[in-house]
């Protein structure tokens, strides 16, 4: 559990050790808006502690302007962020694609078949912001679970997907949430069963809430 990276953390000194101490992971966003390097990717391994886990965020040139075609650039693209990963000792690729792409299970499968040949064959979570039908939703985030993607779903506003083995959750919010919505994601959280869960808080408030939530259960 923890935040959408650690550079808004008011702190004095070095933000992600600062980040490190409160919580436990983080997703890394930096990764999405520019192809790091890879001296600030050992930077970011070396900062934190050997327990402290690490999900990079696919870089939109792969998700929003390459629309993950099966394409040469986006391979390169791909194994830029699974070297990121390897780097960080990270097993969590994050894709959040836009409400533009055209989204069925079709593509789903193209997808799925685009990852298998970058070698990201496991541990993938896909964001989907393509406004579908409940039932096209269903029918699309169960193609994901049979090619292997785990669906990221926002436990402050919907379920978690059945049949999912993980539960990854991004959790926005303009302003700090509330009591109730912070017992209703830990409820949720409980009621999925999943062998894995990740909540990843985003937002003005996303540490606050992010340790509120921590406190609540208790860690």
């Amino acid at each position: 559990m923890g935040a959408g990276g650690w550079d808004y953390l008011a702190s004095s000194g070095d933000r992600l050790k600062a980040y490190a101490r409160l919580f436990d992971f983080a997703e890394v966003n930096a990764t999405f808006y520019h192809l790091p390097r890879l001296s600030a990717v050992r930077s970011w391994r070396r900062r934190a502690p050997p327990g402290f886990t690490f999900a990079v965020k696919c870089n939109k040139r792969a998700t929003h302007e390459l629309r993950l075609r099966a394409e040469e650039e986006t391979y390169r693209v791909l194994e830029r962020m699974a070297e990121a990963m390897r780097l960080l000792r990270s097993w969590m690729l994050v894709l959040q694609t836009p409400p533009s792409l055209p989204l069925d299970t079709v593509k789903v499968r193209e997808v799925g078949e685009l990852l298998r040949g970058a070698g990201l064959c496991a541990g993938v979570f896909w964001e989907a912001r393509t406004p579908l039908s409940p039932g096209k939703l269903r029918g699309v985030r169960a193609e994901m679970i049979r090619a292997g993607v785990t669906p990221v779903v926002d436990l402050g506003r919907e379920a978690p997907v059945e049949g999912a083995q993980a539960v990854y959750s991004r959790l926005f919010g303009s302003a700090p949430l509330t009591d109730e919505s912070l017992r209703l994601i830990d409820e949720r959280l409980k009621l999925s069963g999943a062998e894995l869960a990740v909540l990843s808080f985003h937002g003005a408030a996303m540490y606050k809430d992010a340790h509120r939530f921590k406190t609540l259960r208790g860690r």
